[in-house]
């Protein structure tokens, strides 16, 4: 992809792409096979620079995640989008816009890596639901907790693992134990049980612990506690708050 065309994106299925005429510099609009959860692709512009091409969404990825609800007005809740472009290459500007310059004779094989990091968006939107916290207010009381109760532990935000070769996220790390806090709903406990069946398998055993939020349905945070328990170490938020110690360190 030397030249700037659509040619090779009309070659791959579920790619569409648009030169956009009116600019000064020469410009496509890309929309990609990879939707989020309301059916909208994730799209970007590529400008052709002297022999290299600029990507840029033009903050549209930010935008639509914050009009299907999901509150990412700080940079700590754009940790979790951050930590899945820079692994792919990308950089989130301090205007919303996700960008990167790609060297023209490695175009085709970026292309690859523009859907491995929209596809990681789209994953992290779905958790975003799968947790019903879309406001990260969930998110932000675990983390107070963790900071409260072990002040010179170490704490990352939104690590990721690979568990039997696959990918995955959490919500910290917390010292040498994964942490998730989890919405008591059918759906985002399947999705943590999945990943703790994964995580206690052989070589890849970690440390997790389950914080499974009460605030709001303690019924049916009590009939998910047993279920999540089972297969990883799982607390109330609730009693993780009053109850739970920890060594000093």
């Amino acid at each position: 992809m030397s030249t700037l065309d659509c040619q090779w994106f009309s070659a791959n299925n579920g790619w569409h792409c648009t030169r956009i005429e009116e600019c000064a510099e020469e410009t496509l609009y890309v929309s990609t096979p990879v939707l989020l959860a309301d059916g909208k692709p994730l799209d970007f512009y590529l400008i052709k620079r002297g022999n290299t091409f600029l990507f840029t969404d033009d903050g549209l990825t930010l935008f639509a995640l914050q009009n299907y609800g999901i509150d990412i007005d700080t940079r700590r809740h754009l940790k979790g989008l951050e930590v899945i472009t820079d692994r792919m290459g990308f950089k989130i500007a301090e205007n919303g816009v996700i960008e990167a310059l790609i060297p023209e004779d490695q175009a085709a094989w970026w292309m690859g890596r523009v859907l491995r990091m929209f596809c990681g968006v789209a994953d992290w939107q779905s958790e975003r639901f799968e947790q019903h916290d879309e406001d990260f207010s969930l998110s932000e009381e675990v983390e107070r907790l963790l900071k409260a109760k072990a002040p010179n532990r170490k704490l990352t935000i939104n690590p990721r693992v690979k568990l039997k070769g696959l990918d995955y996220s959490f919500d910290f790390l917390w010292g040498e134990t994964y942490v998730d806090a989890i919405s008591p709903t059918a759906q985002s406990v399947s999705a943590r049980l999945r990943k703790a069946i994964l995580a206690t398998q052989g070589d890849d055993d970690i440390g997790l612990l389950f914080i499974l939020d009460d605030r709001f349905d303690r019924e049916r945070a009590d009939r998910e506690l047993p279920v999540l328990g089972q297969v990883a170490e799982t607390v109330r938020l609730s009693d993780f708050a009053q109850h739970y110690n920890v060594l000093q360190e």
